[in-house]
């Protein structure tokens, strides 16, 4: 079963079309499958997220601290590792899972990436890689 290390997550002063902004404090990994599967992505100290991006009609309905790391993790495959829309909201919905998300909250946000076509990368991409 998929499954993450501690993440810890600090404030910044910054925010990003309104919501605050948080920095991994230091390096948390998600593997993804069974135990020893191989397959990892390590999230670095230092990437900022702006959590999950819900719209503003699911925001009464989806506890975002529960999904923060999931939706780091999200964004960072988004942003840094060059996966296609569809292959990171997919491990997006794994990681929530692996979170103990309730499968209606991973519903409603699982469907509010698919939804959101605005999110791009929006920073320089360095050659795929995971850790």
């Amino acid at each position: 079963m998929s499954s993450f290390t501690r993440a810890l997550l600090e404030p910044t002063a910054a925010t990003r079309a309104g919501r605050a902004v948080f920095r991994v404090a230091e390096p948390f990994t998600f593997e993804i499958g069974r135990l020893g599967s191989g397959f990892a992505i390590t999230v670095p100290a230092g990437f900022e997220s702006d959590l999950a991006s819900v719209p503003w009609w699911a925001l009464h309905l989806v506890d975002v601290g529960a999904l923060a790391r999931s939706a780091v993790l999200h964004d960072y495959l988004r942003e840094r590792l060059a996966f296609s829309k569809i292959e990171g909201d997919a491990i997006f919905l794994t990681a929530m899972a692996a979170d103990n998300v309730t499968p209606w909250q991973r519903e409603i946000s699982f469907m509010a990436v698919r939804l959101n076509a605005s999110r791009t990368r929006a920073r320089a991409q360095p050659s795929r890689s995971v850790a």
